[in-house]
């Protein structure tokens, strides 16, 4: 039986905007999410619903990599059945060269103008080679005592904090970049991989606050990164 935790996955989580396309007679229309970094070898795991009319003849949903020009360098494309509304998880690995990676709807329309669309769109995008990951949750113990007693008459949890650190080998500085841009994000711990019934971790809106460089004398690169954010949700897959 597996050690709890041996498969764990460390995400993080963005939410793009919806999106829509509407592609004349007989031609093709894509529609693709604002770029975010990413590197080789990493994951991009999207959740999507999708949706078009019966005008629509194809329809697809694409993965696309980058390089550090924003070219394209390729792209995973995902068959989807037109005239239908469906959600689903898909992911793919950025392959060598990719600095950035786009979430996209593609479709063709037949003999009339068609509309298709993605909506409440997750892309979680896989940290990298990660080394540790720790969350805590932390609470202040609010206490109050009468005269007499030195047990509490009144004990209740006060203010709390959720926090979340990690170390990995370092690629770039797009971790350095959100600690001085001040971006929030989500983060998504998988501690026992991605299946149904198992646990899922989510700290919502971190900001970074935290980033640390550091060459050790054999020569591995490696960065420190903490943050907070403003709540935890503890659930299953």
């Amino acid at each position: 039986m597996p050690i709890l935790g041996r498969q764990a996955l460390l995400y993080r989580a963005t939410y793009p905007s919806n999106l829509s396309v509407s592609p004349a007679a007989n031609s093709t229309s894509e529609a693709l999410t604002p770029a975010e970094r990413m590197d080789a070898g990493e994951k991009a795991r999207v959740t999507y619903t999708y949706t078009s009319n019966a005008n629509i003849t194809t329809l697809q949903a694409v993965f696309r990599w980058l390089n550090s020009a924003g070219s394209e360098i390729s792209r995973n494309t995902v068959d989807l059945t037109p005239n239908t509304t469906g959600t689903r998880t898909d992911e793919f690995t950025a392959p060598d060269g990719t600095a950035n990676f786009q979430f996209g709807i593609k479709a063709t329309s037949g003999a009339t103008a068609g509309n298709a669309g993605a909506n409440n769109i997750t892309e979680r995008l896989h940290f990298g080679l990660a080394k540790t990951c720790t969350v805590s949750v932390d609470a202040d113990l609010i206490k109050e005592y009468v005269i007499g007693s030195d047990t509490p008459n009144f004990l209740t949890s006060g203010k709390k904090g959720f926090k979340v650190s990690f170390d990995m080998l370092y690629m770039d500085d797009k971790y350095a970049q959100k600690v001085l841009a001040g971006s929030k994000f989500d983060v998504i711990v998988a501690p026992d991989g991605w299946a149904a019934g198992k646990p899922l971790v989510t700290l919502r809106n971190i900001v970074l606050n935290s980033w640390e460089h550091s060459i050790t004398q054999d020569g591995v690169i490696a960065e420190s990164v903490e943050g907070e954010g403003e709540n935890i949700e503890v659930t299953t897959q």
